[in-house]
């Protein structure tokens, strides 16, 4: 058993918005959908928030983006993460978002490193603009109060950058715009995904400012979670890549953080049953939203129902590839879900190697013999 060595106090932002678990789910772009972060919540996060929504889009009444910002489904408390460069624009864009979905936190993305971001002057850009990043965070948080307004940050845009202190300097200033929570992703702009998480930089953060930060990065199991939580300074921790396909993970992380047995992995068939469920909900979250838009009113019930199930498996085809992941036979499971063209078929799918997990391990080592048969290492 993995035990705390005390209790982990509630991270209390204001407002009444208090986060019990300090095991944040990271919002990531494509990923954490709502039905996910349900998923996630369910099985023991203690917080989430949406993927980042573009402001100009969101005040352009783009579809897509007002999308993201759907909270029917979510637990609370929960967030909506905005992201753009303009303070004026990000104000009325917070604004737009507090009175239709009414979020417990707004939160602000400066930690984004993809181009289509940073080349807009957003995400891990404004680390290189910390007046701009300052100004946008003071038009947010006089904007959303009192409902308290976070931001997520970077260590810095590259290597020598974070070691400037960039990271320290923009957390205290943030804080001084009225920021109640800062999470630093411990990577620079540069390493976007790949290497080693800097959790010294973080560590600094944290103790540099009097508000709760939250740490991000190589973040993979309860007893990582410990170890931050214990060494960093920091009020709580927050997990992306490590989550997908992995629900159960937040529930193994609060026994450990309770001090209580940590359950193991589930197996394959309570995996795939997890997967299942997943499509479900999400073909049903779809339908849900379709109904709910008045362009739609007239449309007959096939109708919603076929677009339902094919917004639904965009969202869904990677969740359904990380459920299988690492299973004996998940070669063959993959190549034959890349395959499926509905929400539905996704779910025969991982309903068949459920039922009959064997039969796809046979047809994937059928498929390798011929290759190694044919290598010139074999003599062939």
């Amino acid at each position: 058993m993995i035990a705390a060595t005390a209790p982990i106090p509630a991270i209390r932002l204001g407002n009444g918005v208090a986060i019990d678990m300090p095991v944040l789910l990271a919002p990531m772009a494509g990923v954490t959908d709502g039905v996910f972060r349900g998923l996630c919540r369910e099985a023991g996060a203690g917080y989430a928030t949406t993927e980042f929504a573009r402001d100009e889009a969101l005040l352009r009444g783009v579809r897509q983006q007002l999308d993201l910002t759907d909270l029917h489904v979510d637990r609370r408390p929960v967030g909506v993460q905005i992201f753009g460069a303009d303070p004026e624009t990000m104000r009325r864009a917070a604004a737009g978002v507090m009175a239709t979905v009414a979020p417990d936190v707004l939160d602000i993305n400066m930690g984004c490193p993809a181009p289509k971001v940073t080349n807009g002057q957003g995400g891990s850009s404004l680390l290189r603009d910390p007046d701009r990043a300052v100004a946008i965070m003071r038009a947010v948080v006089a904007e959303v109060a009192p409902a308290p307004a976070t931001v997520k940050i970077r260590v810095g845009w590259d290597d020598p950058h974070r070691d400037s202190g960039i990271a320290v300097d923009l957390a205290r200033r943030l804080e001084d715009a009225g920021a109640r929570m800062i999470t630093v992703h411990g990577r620079t702009r540069q390493q976007r995904y790949e290497g080693l998480a800097c959790w010294d930089t973080i560590a600094a953060v944290a103790e540099a400012v009097a508000v709760p930060v939250i740490g991000n990065g190589d973040v993979q199991s309860p007893a990582d979670v410990l170890h931050r939580l214990r060494t960093s300074g920091c009020a709580g921790v927050a997990i992306g890549r490590g989550a997908r396909g992995r629900p159960w993970l937040f529930g193994q992380i609060a026994a450990a953080v309770r001090g209580e047995p940590v359950p193991p992995d589930p197996e394959l068939p309570a995996r795939l049953a997890l997967g299942l469920e997943h499509v479900r909900r999400q073909v049903a979250y779809e339908i849900a939203c379709l109904d709910a838009d008045p362009a739609n009113e007239r449309k007959a019930r096939a109708t919603i129902e076929g677009l339902a199930d094919g917004r639904a498996l965009g969202h869904l085809l990677p969740h359904v590839m990380w459920y299988v992941w690492g299973a004996p036979g998940a070669n063959e499971a993959r190549r034959v879900l890349s395959k499926a063209r509905t929400a539905v078929e996704l779910g025969d799918i991982l309903a068949d190697y459920a039922a009959h997990p064997e039969a796809y391990h046979r047809r994937e080592d059928a498929r390798e013999v011929p290759a190694r048969a044919e290598s010139p290492a074999t003599g062939a």
